[in-house]
């Protein structure tokens, strides 16, 4: 169903998601038709207004590629987990938020305007504001970080949590000496104890929550993934047995056959005769990696021998299945029709090999011996 039911359609948050993609992409059709077909009448003014505010639809059809998230269980549990994330997430950034005000008003009220140092030649023997101003070539600067006001205050602390160029900042504000004072090299060292309290507990302790937050999700919601791959996987299950059971219930199809017929079938379906079947396809890989550059004539005569025997080999056993499962039977399964083609080609390379032998095809046997290589796909299907 589309909402009424438990399990319909719009109840599903990936599905409403790629319906609104879907009819986004409708209505921009639609737009562009209606672009088209304009182009050459005159209409309104009122319906030109209209399409013109609907093409503003074309813009979302940037979000198409998020119908990929659906259909990739990795990219859905990442997404499941960011936006599970955004409630505690939320509550992390109101307590980081109230850190940083709390240590933003402290810096103001230890370091409001004592981060201005004198710029010029001769700083070193200056001492205050007046002196620096009063002599050449000297300017009164302020740091670009400083704790002047609460704003000032809060970027310059962001870049403390950041810790990148938190050292510099730090030694700026152990050199504040006064208000219109020349810092001073280690003029009070005790207030290291302000920067060293923040990057513990800020840098150190509260941003680190949120990898914390994240990550505790992500493997909420991958268990809560898993449990329903599982629940899945035993629907399926299931649903298997219970076809299973009602094959079990219903009459053979092989019931009405002949007895030759049967003992047939039950002999290519044997686990003996696929051994057997195996090791002719092994035993063919063998010949055929027997080949090399200048090998004997008679050894190449041999192979080709042994190619024919292979080949004979796996055109009984095809017959031989289609006789015992019957034509369409046979040819239902994959791997049986898998099975044909190659042997189709073998045969077919054989031909064309007697064929070119006489000069008669403008063919390079090279391409027509290496058709043979096919064969060895036939073995994959004893290990899928």
């Amino acid at each position: 169903g589309l909402i009424c039911e438990a399990n319909s359609y719009l109840r599903n948050g990936w599905n409403v998601l790629d319906g609104s993609l879907v009819i986004i992409s409708i209505i921009d059709l639609a737009t562009m038709h209606r672009g088209i077909v304009t182009s050459s009448h005159v209409e309104s003014e009122t319906a030109t207004r209209i399409f013109s505010m609907l093409r503003v639809f074309r813009l979302l059809r940037t979000l198409r590629p998020l119908r990929v998230i659906s259909r990739a269980p990795g990219l859905k549990l990442v997404v499941q987990t960011l936006l599970s994330s955004l409630r505690p997430i939320g509550h992390i950034v109101v307590i980081c938020c109230t850190f940083f005000i709390i240590f933003g008003i402290l810096g103001v009220q230890l370091f409001k305007g004592k981060f201005y140092y004198c710029e010029g030649p001769s700083a070193r023997n200056i001492t205050t504001r007046q002196q620096c101003e009063t002599t050449s070539d000297h300017r009164w600067k302020n740091q670009q970080y400083n704790f002047d006001n609460l704003g000032q205050a809060l970027l310059t602390l962001f870049v403390l949590s950041s810790r990148d160029g938190w050292v510099q900042i730090m030694y700026n504000g152990i050199d504040a000496v006064d208000i219109d004072m020349q810092p001073i090299k280690n003029y009070n060292e005790a207030k290291l104890v302000y920067f060293i309290s923040f990057l513990l507990l800020v840098s150190f302790f509260v941003l680190n929550m949120f990898v914390g937050v994240v990550v505790e999700n992500f493997h909420i919601c991958r268990a809560e993934q898993e449990r329903e791959e599982k629940a899945r996987h035993t629907a399926k299950q299931v649903k298997k047995l219970e076809r299973k059971r009602r094959r079990t219930r219903e009459v053979p199809y092989y019931a009405h056959f002949s007895p030759w017929r049967r003992r047939l079938h039950n002999l290519c379906n044997s686990k003996y005769f696929d051994l057997i079947i195996a090791a002719a396809i092994g035993l063919n890989v063998i010949t055929m990696s027997l080949e090399f550059y200048l090998m004997p004539p008679a050894l190449g005569m041999t192979l080709d021998y042994c190619n024919y025997v292979f080949t004979s080999v796996f055109i009984i056993e095809i017959i031989s299945k289609i006789i015992a499962l019957g034509p369409f039977r046979y040819f239902k399964d994959k791997w049986n029709r898998l099975d044909s083609v190659i042997v189709v080609l073998s045969i077919a390379g054989i031909v064309l090999e007697k064929m070119n032998n006489g000069h008669i095809l403008p063919i390079n046997p090279t391409l027509i011996r290496a058709m043979r290589v096919l064969r060895i796909a036939r073995g994959s299907r004893n290990f899928l």
